[in-house]
């Protein structure tokens, strides 16, 4: 991603996630948020563009099956672990309800009661 801001200091596996800030998910998370993919979780990895960010999958990929267009779940439950809005919003430095409010229609909400 743009400026060079991460350097594996393995050899690893990175996977790119069609979403960007264009679609809500806010560049502060660069390099600091983890997302879930088959129950694992995965760093996000360099600067988060407007439409796609990186994701180091080695780990998740030495113990899983993954694929492309395997499910990434930026917010909610994936095989026992949790991303909560809450999470991400102190990474960012903010409240919960702003997280939520900056998704846009691109990306697909599941509402659970």
């Amino acid at each position: 991603s743009y400026c060079g801001t991460f350097k594996t200091e393995r050899d690893s596996v990175i996977a790119t996630v069609p979403v960007g800030y264009a679609d809500g998910y806010c560049r502060l998370l660069s390099n600091k948020a983890i997302v879930l993919i088959n129950g694992m979780a995965a760093p996000v990895v360099g600067n988060i563009t407007m439409d796609q960010f990186m994701i180091d999958i080695t780990d998740a990929a030495r113990d899983n099956n993954i694929s492309v267009g395997d499910e990434v779940i930026l917010i909610g439950d994936s095989k026992g672990q949790r991303i909560t809005a809450e999470n991400i919003a102190q990474l960012m430095g903010t409240i919960n309800y702003e997280v939520v409010c900056m998704f846009k229609n691109r990306i697909p909400r599941i509402y659970i009661k």
